[in-house]
């Protein structure tokens, strides 16, 4: 059933955003401010009770249904909670608009389309403002949407993706949930930020390099490993940090080079930046899938 709930989710993800439908908006915010409000800002206690208990009443869901109506509701409410976990904001089409702006070398056009992927992962992308400020150079740009395509792929679907095969659905929701908090706590500065980040940066510690493994074999074996080995048990970075070491050694380096070429060719050279990060990100994809469907069918 895994990998089916998987491909499913997969292919809801390359149509939709989970914010257009199925489920109520602004949820999380009101459950949130209702535990605070109770609770106060109590740090670790008020992180538990705010993500735990969604992920129970899920728990206790599952268990009813898995008793009573049998296994195709049992996948669809798999489904509908794996496509909630990695399916907010539909950035696949915000890079596709960005780099088509880019390619007609309209940066402002760029920036522009940009801005959802390069705001906070836990905001629906319909509501994240378009940046005021004016249009920045083109490299700086490039390196904050490289980075981002990275980070919003990882947060959103991979570290998804590696909770939910390890401890189901209820890993999944785990995470996300933590991952929302935290970013908002982030946003607004408050004394439990720093249990916050804590917590999310464990949580993704292992599939940060369980990833970066992955980008070593579907990429520059030898660059990236390095990297891996070294930067392995690596505790002052942060998941950023990690992954973009990781993916400039998947990709041979590249990532360090785009200062080197004259303005004129920087817009291509950019552009074929990240359709190669991308290609990578669908290789890393591919990998996930295929193991995912060995297991399935000789691992029992």
């Amino acid at each position: 059933m895994a990998l089916l709930t998987v491909l499913l989710t997969l292919g809801l993800v390359q149509f939709k955003s989970a914010d257009t439908y199925l489920y109520p908006r602004n949820w999380f915010q009101r459950w949130k401010q209702i535990v605070t409000t109770r609770l106060g800002t109590r740090t670790a206690f008020t992180l538990a009770v705010i993500v735990l208990i969604p992920t129970l009443v899920v728990a206790v869901l599952l268990f009813i249904v898995d008793s009573t109506l049998g296994a195709f509701i049992l996948l669809l409410i798999n489904t509908a909670a794996l496509f909630y976990c990695c399916g907010h904001g539909n950035y696949q089409q915000t890079l596709a608009e960005y780099r088509r702006a880019w390619q007609q070398g309209d940066l402002h056009a760029a920036q522009m389309a940009a801005a959802p992927l390069l705001g906070y992962a836990s905001e629906p992308m319909h509501r994240i403002a378009v940046p005021n400020e004016s249009v920045i150079d083109p490299q700086t740009l490039h390196q904050q949407v490289f980075r981002a395509t990275a980070d919003r792929a990882f947060e959103r679907l991979f570290a998804v993706l590696f909770w939910f095969l390890l401890l189901g659905v209820f890993g999944a929701l785990v995470y996300h949930l933590s991952q929302r908090y935290t970013k908002e706590q982030a946003r607004a500065t408050t004394p439990d930020e720093l249990v916050a980040e804590r917590w999310l940066w464990l949580l993704e510690w292992l599939p940060a390099r369980v990833m970066g493994f992955s980008f070593a074999i579907v990429g520059n074996f030898s660059g990236c490993y390095q990297a891996w080995h070294e930067y392995l048990t690596c505790r002052k970075r942060s998941t950023s940090d990690i992954l973009q070491i990781y993916i400039v050694g998947a990709l041979g380096g590249s990532n360090n080079k785009i200062t080197e070429v004259a303005e004129e060719e920087v817009l291509q050279s950019c552009g074929a930046e990240l359709g190669a990060l991308q290609a990578l990100l669908s290789r890393v994809l591919f990998l996930w899938v295929t193991l995912l469907a060995l297991i399935s069918l000789f691992g029992r």
